[in-house]
């Protein structure tokens, strides 16, 4: 079967199932069962394909229609344009997380060799992308999930980032005093929420990256009543937040001693991130 058979026969199949963007959704897993780019699909398509990549991609197509996740399907993500590892032990990464991100690497770049730490680090894009954007910082990467930190350590490997993965239950393993930047993006979808989410969400990812309790803001509490201990005075913890819960986040971290608190907004105009400084 030529290349561009097979591109057709994936396209049929995800416009017949509704998808959105069936040459997309095609494409990328045509590259990742014939292990080659995207380039490749445009300029040859009279390619012969493999037998054994045929039924590959035949597999993979199951699994994406059957709504799977095209990131776990694939086994990659894109984040802040490099390639990251994703399985079902992590969350996948969200665009939005960007604005987070962003907002960590502008923050660390205003400080000599800062100690920076990404609590609850999943696939560890955060953690990685601020290393390498920054360059002169000390990062840490934590999660209570062993499998997660694995993912985490493949991504930093990948590249290049010398980032440290510590198993840890939010903060109570490190020091007084220890870090200038705590950076979280931590599960903030209220119950309610979550019985909302579509079926490719709530079946495939990981619960316990998404739930944050009842009101979604169980994790704010927890990390802002213990961040103060380990930062040192003047440091800054920076908060990824659900829409419409950053007024809520603002008054948590205030009430526990943070004050001078920022909103950042994403690319829709949500009040994505909250960030806050360490004072006393």
């Amino acid at each position: 079967m030529e290349l561009k058979q097979l591109y057709l026969k994936g396209r049929e199949n995800f416009e017949k199932s509704g998808f959105e963007c069936p040459g997309i959704e095609t494409r990328a897993i045509l590259s990742k069962s014939l292990g080659v780019d995207s380039l490749k699909l445009y300029t040859y398509p009279e390619s012969r394909v493999s037998v054994e990549s045929k039924k590959a991609f035949e597999k993979l197509l199951r699994r994406r229609i059957k709504g799977e996740p095209l990131a776990y399907v694939t086994g990659r993500r894109e984040f802040y344009s490099r390639s990251f590892i994703v399985t079902p032990d992590v969350l996948i990464p969200r665009p939005e997380t960007e604005t987070l991100t962003e907002l960590a690497i502008k923050t660390a770049r205003r400080m000599k060799k800062p100690r920076i730490l990404d609590l609850g680090t999943g696939s560890g894009c955060i953690a990685v992308t601020v290393f390498v954007e920054v360059g002169n910082c000390e990062v840490f990467a934590s999660d209570i999930s062993a499998a997660a930190l694995e993912i985490a350590e493949k991504n930093a490997l990948a590249n290049n980032a010398r980032i440290r993965c510590i198993n840890s239950n939010l903060l109570g393993c490190f020091a007084e005093s220890s870090f200038d930047i705590i950076i979280s993006n931590p599960p903030y979808v209220s119950k309610t929420e979550y019985s909302k989410l579509s079926e490719e969400i709530k079946f495939h990812e990981p619960s316990t990256a998404l739930l944050g309790g009842k009101d979604g803001l169980e994790y704010m509490r927890k990390i802002a009543a213990e961040a103060g201990r380990i930062l040192h005075k003047g440091g800054f913890l920076l908060l990824e937040t659900g829409v419409g819960q950053a007024q809520n986040v603002k008054e948590i971290v205030c009430e526990n001693g943070f004050s001078d608190v920022h909103f950042e907004t994403d690319y829709n105009g949500v009040k994505r991130v909250v960030k806050a400084t360490w004072k006393k």
